[in-house]
């Protein structure tokens, strides 16, 4: 007599990975620059090739910021998508660097490769030359150099989007804390808003080199200041000389909600003038602020499908304000100006780009197609023989002196592509 014993045991699900970023990165810099003050935005640019490690879903992709660098849009998330607008995965901005926690639409597939771009700003309060030291694969590392150079502005402003359709301006007056007689700030509101009445006119008391704190309570209207309306802004005097910063608060409604998430820039203008009297003209400056939708993180890619391996198929082994002032300095129009036309240039150059990578898909594919219709001899698939990445070592890479052309360029751009193509993604704001 004999006994069969027959047991059926669960296979386990495949725990998620954590893929350590740095080492799957071939190449990583800073692109802006070299000048900086504290809150300007530093861009930086990662390059990573995933060679035959597979991607799952719910494995996270962590890459680390430089030590001397942070995120300047802690928390931020935005969808990493392929050309085909479906998302594969979602990446988290933090103060230390960014997390992609990718989907199911990357299974099967291989080679992928990984282009990052982001906005941060310098982490200390010092000035100086100063190295930022990016970690590469297989223990390599590169280096750039950036310059942090005081803040010499007196009058700056920042806008905020609200949920309810109204954007926050932020303006501070008298930043280097001069003494001021006659005070008076001009404030101009853009086209699509509506000025909302009612200011919050407060004393300003550094607490480092960006970050700032409202004394409370609030100055009072008609006992330390006056402020007139009109239809475009309003005009904000001060009664008695200012030896402080001065932080002004005030409300504007978007008068076309459509615009609100469609990355248009409202912007705003500001004019501070003080001295004259028996003195003499009086002195200015002026600041430009701007606030869009954008954040400046997106992203976009895809991978090498992995195919079964048939006999008598050659297989192709072909291997992406609260209390923190982080405006800190205005952008000329000139400078704008010249930004824009970079940006622009850019742009068709990617579109160019876009256009030669669509071309060289589409031959590979004719290719496989042609070595599917007739008998070869099998070989590896894809997955078996990915092909190499490439090994940078201590290089030190350069990066671009036009300041002006790429300042005020918040943002981050995410590309997982095919070998021998990338399809870039940007989002302006």
């Amino acid at each position: 007599m004999f006994l069969l014993v027959v047991s059926q045991v669960a296979t386990p699900a495949k725990a998620a990975t954590n893929h350590n970023g740095a080492d799957f990165t071939t190449s990583a810099s800073v692109t802006n620059g070299p000048d900086f003050k504290h809150s300007n935005t530093v861009n930086v640019e990662y390059d990573l090739s995933f060679g035959s490690t597979p991607i799952h879903a719910g494995d996270t992709i962590t890459l680390d910021f430089p030590e001397n660098l942070k995120g300047k849009t802690p928390g931020d998330t935005f969808d990493v998508t392929d050309e085909d607008g479906t998302v594969i995965g979602k990446a988290v901005v933090s103060d230390k660097g960014v997390v992609i926690t990718m989907n199911d639409a990357l299974e099967n597939k291989t080679n992928a490769k990984l282009k990052l771009i982001l906005a941060t700003q310098y982490r200390y309060e010092d000035t100086g030359e100063k190295d930022v030291v990016f970690p590469l694969e297989n223990g390599g590392s590169s280096t750039s150099q950036i310059n942090i150079v005081s803040n010499e502005a007196n009058l700056s402003k920042k806008g905020t989007l609200q949920n309810d359709g109204t954007i926050k301006w932020t303006i501070l007056v008298n930043r280097r804390e001069l003494e001021m007689k006659n005070l008076d700030v001009t404030d101009t509101i853009g086209a699509n808003q509506e000025m909302i009445h009612g200011l919050t006119v407060s004393k300003g008391t550094w607490q480092n080199t960006t970050t700032y704190q409202r004394e409370k309570p609030a100055l009072t209207e008609g006992t330390d200041y006056d402020v007139t309306y009109n239809d475009k802004g309003f005009d904000l005097s001060f009664k008695d000389t200012v030896n402080d910063m001065i932080v002004v608060d005030y409300y504007t409604k978007v008068t076309d909600p459509e615009l609100i998430h469609s990355g248009y820039k409202f912007r705003n203008n500001a004019v501070m003038t003080w001295g004259g009297g028996t003195s003499g003209g009086k002195n200015s400056e002026e600041a430009n602020g701007k606030v869009s939708s954008s954040t400046g993180n997106s992203g976009s890619g895809s991978g090498d499908v992995n195919e079964t391996e048939e006999p008598g198929v050659d297989t192709d082994e072909d291997t992406g304000t609260g209390t923190t002032d982080t405006d800190g300095g205005t952008e000329t129009d000139e400078e704008e100006e010249a930004r824009e036309q970079e940006e622009n240039k850019e742009a068709e150059a990617k579109k160019e780009a876009a256009k030669e990578a669509a071309k060289k898909q589409a031959a590979k594919k004719a290719k496989a197609a042609a070595k599917k219709a007739k008998p070869a001899v099998a070989k590896a698939t894809a997955t078996e023989n990915p092909g190499s990445t490439t090994k940078t070592t201590n290089t030190k890479l350069p990066q671009t002196n036009d300041q002006g052309s790429l300042r005020g360029v918040v943002g981050g751009i995410l590309v997982l592509a095919t070998l021998g193509a990338s399809v870039i993604v940007r989002r302006h704001f």
